[in-house]
Parts: structure tokens; C-alpha cells; sequence
């Protein structure tokens, strides 16, 4: 073989050079370093009657029956079967029973722990729930408005506590808790956002449940926040801000609430950042924000100097029409009440604050009403996509997907968005690269 023995001083030239532009690389990585990062999805929930049709195997329907909470109707509303169980629609013993869309989300998951962000925000919606997750009920029986008729049992037998939404709701909490326990034994802090199949009865005619926000509370409550395994999971010697986190800072009155918000509605300081957790469907005001202790907790943090301010909720301010689809009065806050959606919206964009949610299955980034804030929907972790048949207008609308925020230490935010086809082998794009806007 043929070797060329180049002198000394061009070897040294050369080495020179890269070394020069190693250090030149190195030296710009280091004027802007990344202060702290964070991830957000929602809806992981399976669906045990009309399931992601991806998640779909042939061979497996009707093996079975899925727990369902709610009863089943048919195109005209009627009631067909309320006994509390559906024939299985093609899913794996374990999704059918714990109702997650286990693939789709493990893959999100370890895409998450590869990209290493010290915090994962999920937006609700984490399971199928939509009961009532109370005592034992005698009957399901739905009256002709759509609410349940329930009376309660005074002394269950076992058979009734094993098949009440209670012990669904624990069930499935406890199953989803089990898939994100690794993410926090690895670096990343889950924060946990409450979403209408957490806190609604669906056969109470969509109301949420003083039970069912209990359930949440008893269920999250350790999440929000064990401040000695947040602080342990922080980088560059950031640690909560104790002297604003405050555990009874939460909604009330003034926002027409009658049950407790704590660990519903809640925020905290990491450095120069904001983080805003919002309940959407509180008791008693269903798709509204808490628009009057939002105002007071973000005059706060301005107050403060808080360079960044990221709000989390489950339903979006303003609805993503995919491929002409039509929102209900459910869909988002603006179609359930406009003028209340207007001011939550007037008060994110006062604030130069981001606003992520899920609730729309689909993954979508906009500048709502011209302005300079993003309302960004990342509900696209595994659920059913909304109206399943259509293909969307857009090439994202049938992905599952996340976000992922940088936060840099010259104050600069930019946001990534990830998704994948809804198949198992199917590879991880990027999506989208947004600058965000800073508080001041």
C-alpha cells in the first residue's frame, strides 16, 4: 500500500485548522448554552369502543369484552347496551383492559428519553375514564336527556366494587403512571395536566365530577410537585423557585368554582420561567379557563420577571378545522363559550405566553387571531384521530407527535415539533421549528 508522508509543518497546519474549528465550534455552542428543555404530548387513551383504527388487529375481534364506563348508543343516540362492557373491537387483552394505545405511546415515550428534556408536560387525557369514579352505582340507566339515573349501593359485593368505574379509573391511572415511571427514574419530571376524561361523567351529560377530580388528586397529587425529585432532575444548578411555588395558589370563586382546584390548577417558577397548569373542566364551568386567577398568576410572574410563560390545558382556546371538520360545543373554549375564550386568549397574548394543549387528536401550530402568541395542540399521543375516515389538508393531521422547547441562556425559546405515521415501523420527522416569543 502506498503511503505519503506529508511534512511536519503541513501536518501541523492541518491539525491547526481542525483544532481551530473545533474550538471555534465549540466556543459558539458555548455563548449560548441550553438552560433547561421540556416536552409536551396529551391523549394516550385508548378508545374500547371505537379504537384507533391502527391499533386494530382482526384476529382479535370480538375476544373479549373492554370495560366501558359509559353506555353505548347508536346513530340516533339510543341506548343498546349499558352493561358496563363492550365486545372487543380488535385490541390486545392489555389495551382492551387498561385502555392505553400502548404502542404509539411507548414509542413517544422513548423518542422523549432519547431526546433527553429535563420535563414532560402531558395535557390530559392519559385515560379512557368518563365515569364516575364514586361508589358503586346499581344501574347505569341514562334517561331520555342524557343524564344518569344512579342509585347508589349500601352494601356492594365484591363483583360490584371490581366492576365500578372506581376501580376502572384506579386501574387505568395506575397502568399509565407504570409506562411514565421510567421517564422520571431517567432525568425527565412528568407534570401532569387534567382533561375531560379525568374529570367528566360522560353519561352525566359530559359534567364533570367532584369524585372524579378527587380520583385525579389522589391519583397525581404526588406529581404536583415533589420538589426534592423535581430539583434532583434539574440542570445547570436550577432548582424550583420555593418562594413562589405555592401549593393552595388555585382557582376559586371568583371563577365561579364550588370544588377545590388544588393540584387541578396550579403553577411554578424554574429560573426565568413560568409554567401555568390550568383545568379546563372544572366542576360546574366545563370548558372554561380560570380566567380571573389566570390574570392574577400571570400579572404575578410578570411582576417577578419572568422572561417565559408557558400555559398547559387539555382543551384548545380556538378549534383546528381539519379537512372542514365541524366543532361541537366540547371542542374547544371558544366554541363553548366565545366572549370567556376571548379573554383567556387576550390574556395569553398579553403575556406574550405559549399555550399548549390536546383534546383534538392531531397536531397543530397557529398564530390564532394574527398574534404573535402559539396555541399549540399536541393531542395526537395515541388516541382515536377525530374523525378517523378523513385524511386531513394537511400531511400532520394523521401523525402521532410532541413538542419539544429549548431554552437558552441568551433568552432565545424555539420549539420543535416530532411525529410519526401511525404504524409501528414508521419513522420519527421533524415537523416544524418555531421561535417563540419572550414574556419581557
Amino acid at each position: 500500500m502506498l503511503q505519503v508522508k506529508l511534512p511536519k509543518k503541513i501536518l501541523a497546519a492541518a491539525f491547526g485548522v481542525l483544532a481551530g474549528g473545533l474550538i471555534s465550534a465549540s466556543s459558539f455552542a458555548a455563548t449560548d448554552p441550553v438552560i433547561l428543555t421540556f416536552s409536551t404530548v396529551g391523549d394516550s387513551r385508548q378508545d374500547p369502543v371505537a379504537p384507533d383504527s391502527t391499533a386494530i388487529n382482526p384476529a382479535l375481534v370480538g375476544v373479549g369484552a373492554c370495560p366501558v364506563t359509559f353506555p353505548i348508543t347508536d346513530s340516533n343516540g339510543n341506548v343498546i347496551q349499558n352493561n358496563g362492557l363492550n365486545p372487543n373491537p380488535g385490541l390486545t387483552g392489555q389495551d382492551c383492559k387498561w385502555q392505553q394505545n400502548s404502542a404509539a405511546w411507548a414509542k413517544i415515550i422513548r423518542n422523549i428519553q432519547a431526546q433527553k428534556p429535563n420535563l414532560l408536560f402531558f395535557n390530559g387525557d392519559m385515560v379512557m375514564g368518563y365515569g364516575k369514579a364514586g361508589v358503586p352505582v346499581a344501574s347505569r340507566a341514562t334517561s331520555s336527556s342524557g343524564v344518569a339515573s344512579e342509585a347508589p349501593i349500601t352494601s356492594p359485593a365484591v363483583s360490584d366494587i371490581v366492576g365500578s368505574d372506581l376501580m376502572q379509573f384506579y386501574q387505568q391511572y395506575g397502568f399509565w403512571r407504570g409506562m411514565v415511571a421510567n421517564l422520571i427514574e431517567t432525568g425527565t419530571y412528568v407534570v401532569p395536566v387534567p382533561g375531560n376524561h379525568e374529570t367528566e361523567c360522560k353519561r352525566c351529560g359530559k359534567a364533570s365530577q367532584a369524585v372524579n377530580e378527587a380520583a385525579w388528586v389522589d391519583n397525581m397529587g404526588d406529581l404536583i410537585l415533589d420538589q426534592a425529585r423535581l430539583n434532583a432532575v434539574l440542570p445547570n444548578n436550577l432548582t424550583l423557585n420555593a418562594s413562589t411555588w405555592n401549593v393552595n395558589n388555585y382557582p376559586g370563586s371568583a371563577d365561579g368554582l364550588n370544588t377545590s382546584q388544588k393540584q387541578l390548577s396550579y403553577s411554578f417558577d424554574i429560573g426565568a420561567s413560568h409554567f401555568v397548569v390550568i383545568n379546563t373542566d372544572p366542576v360546574g364551568n366545563d370548558g372554561h379557563a380560570p380566567n380571573v386567577w389566570l390574570g392574577n398568576d400571570l400579572a404575578t410572574a410578570y411582576g417577578n420577571g419572568q422572561k417565559h410563560i408557558f400555559v398547559f390545558g387539555h382543551k384548545p382556546a380556538y378549534y383546528y378545522a381539519f379537512n372542514g371538520s365541524s366543532p361541537s360545543s366540547t371542542s374547544s373554549l371558544n366554541n363553548k363559550s366565545a366572549s370567556s375564550a376571548s379573554t383567556f386568549w387576550n390574556l395569553i397574548t398579553q403575556y406574550k405566553a405559549t399555550y399548549f394543549s390536546g383534546h383534538e387528536h392531531i397536531y397543530n401550530v397557529s398564530q390564532p387571531n394574527g398574534g404573535a402568541s402559539y396555541q399549540v395542540i399536541v393531542g395526537a399521543g395515541g388516541s382515536p384521530f377525530e374523525d378517523a375516515a378523513a385524511t386531513g389538508t394537511a400531511p400532520t393531521d394523521r401523525l402521532y407527535s410532541w413538542a419539544t422547547v429549548t431554552i437558552y441562556q441568551s433568552g432565545k425559546v424555539v420549539l420543535n415539533t416530532y411525529g410519526f405515521a401511525p404504524t409501528s415501523n414508521s419513522p420519527v420527522s421533524k415537523l416544524g421549528t418555531f421561535t417563540l416569543t419572550n414574556t419581557q
